[in-house]
């Protein structure tokens, strides 16, 4: 499904930058922003946004010794590998002949590509993204990764995630993290589809556990809707 509507392709595109939208669905993505320019600005938006959190991580030097092992478990001693090359080369030449015959005769999809998932992203009034949320159809999981922009609650103060189905009271799906933190929720099957259904969510600040009564009882000071992907 390409991304047509300005919602869809603002949550693929900040997806596609700090690099949860992965495999088939991110070269999908890439294919579709050669074609859109609105695509491309979108990018260029969410990587300028980003880029503060560049300087929030502490970079990560490998020990010296790292690539010496990947380099030894590739291709063992110099004997090994040297007795490796002609194997390698047979291999990778009946690959191509294959990828050559796979490309020749398959037909090229014409058929919609199906949903994959269901992406939203969360922002500040001065739209800063604050939290990722990524919903899975077919494993029935919420992922909630939560950016070093969001800011700390209150003392003695949880952020919550409420689900606003089309009909009926919000819902409560999880207490949100904080600090860059991701949390994965598992939804029923009456969560899944309502979530589906209304694709729009609130966060409230609740006393620090959750909300006593079931029920948003503090001030509601976000909301998102999810766009299929």
């Amino acid at each position: 499904m390409k991304p047509d509507h300005y919602e869809r392709g603002h949550a693929l595109a900040a997806e596609y930058v700090i690099g949860t939208l992965q495999g088939k669905a991110r070269r999908r993505f890439e294919r579709w922003m050669m074609e859109s320019p609105r695509l491309r600005r979108q990018v260029w938006y969410w990587e300028r946004n980003f880029q503060p959190l560049n300087h929030a991580v502490e970079p990560v030097v490998p020990p010296p010794q790292a690539w010496n092992n990947i380099d030894r478990r590739l291709f063992g001693t110099p004997r090994q590998a040297a007795e490796r090359v002609a194997p390698w080369r047979w291999a990778a030449g009946l690959a191509m002949v294959a990828l050559l015959a796979v490309l020749v005769w398959t037909p090229y999809p014409t058929a919609p590509a199906p949903v994959v998932g269901y992406l939203g992203v969360v922002q500040d009034q001065q739209s800063q993204p604050l939290w990722l949320l990524d919903a899975s159809q077919k494993s029935h999981e919420l992922t909630l990764k939560a950016l070093p922009t969001v800011p700390a609650p209150g003392p003695n103060q949880s952020y919550e995630l409420w689900l606003l189905p089309t009909s009926g009271a919000p819902v409560s799906l999880a207490l949100l993290p904080t600090g860059g933190a991701e949390l994965r929720v598992t939804l029923s099957p009456d969560q899944l589809q309502d979530l589906l259904r209304s694709r729009h969510l609130a966060i409230s600040i609740e006393p620090a556990g959750g909300s006593p009564t079931g029920q948003p009882t503090g001030p509601v000071v976000y909301q998102t809707r999810l766009v299929s992907l």
